[in-house]
């Protein structure tokens, strides 16, 4: 088991994506960051919003991304 960073993906409220792995923080805060500067879904007026996560994973089962 190794420590990685899991990418969250909000729409709203709902959780649309959780499933990118990363070995930096920084790497995962990059791609949360461009995530956010996204500009709202019209008509519904909801907004991406993404945070970073750490956890334990496998790295023979799950894909992390440098």
């Amino acid at each position: 088991m190794i420590t990685a960073f899991l990418l969250v993906v909000y729409l709203g409220n709902a959780k649309i994506s959780a499933s990118t792995y990363f070995y930096d923080i920084d790497r995962c805060k990059y791609f949360a960051e461009r995530i956010n500067r996204q500009p709202r879904i019209p008509p519904r007026r909801e907004k991406y919003i993404a945070v970073c996560e750490i956890k334990q994973v496998n790295p023979g089962k799950t894909k992390v991304y440098m």
